[in-house]
């Protein structure tokens, strides 16, 4: 699957990161689709996996049967943080290339819990369309009494 995000995505965010030296930001991309997809496997899909009556060892999370453009704007802010990252310089005093790491880093983080709270619109049953039982609902915790 392609990754979540792309560079004119990132302009969207940071009118002027194409022109920063980098040509591409692919390699960043990349790298946030895979952390992305890592978390979502394990603090998302691992746990809602049997509320659909699947095994999550026998069937392992697929990336490409997430809503990608529900990932965009998390992609987007990961990416930035790796690019940032890339950018700045091995000094001991912080510039602003790192102030904007630590920025973007904690968008990230924001973003990613807002995303595991309410779930990830997937395919559940392998028909190659998000339908509406699959879009994720608002789910509700509630106590339980033993």
């Amino acid at each position: 699957m392609a990754n979540y995000s792309t560079d004119p995505d990132l302009v969207k965010i940071r009118p002027n990161i194409l022109e920063l030296g980098v040509a591409s930001w692919n390699t960043q991309h990349t790298e946030a689709k895979a952390q992305i997809d890592r978390i979502l496997e394990s603090r998302w899909y691992n746990e809602v996996a049997a509320e659909h009556s699947i095994n999550f060892r026998s069937t392992p999370f697929d990336a490409d049967k997430c809503d990608a453009a529900q990932l965009v704007r998390v992609a987007c802010y990961k990416t930035l943080e790796l690019a940032y990252l890339f950018l700045m310089k091995d000094s001991p005093e912080p510039d602003g290339y790192e102030r904007e790491m630590k920025l973007f880093g904690k968008m990230y983080k924001e973003e990613l819990n807002l995303i595991l709270s309410l779930g990830v619109n997937y395919d559940w049953d392998d028909s190659d369309t998000i339908e509406d039982d699959e879009r994720l609902l608002p789910r509700y915790r509630r106590t339980q009494r033993v």
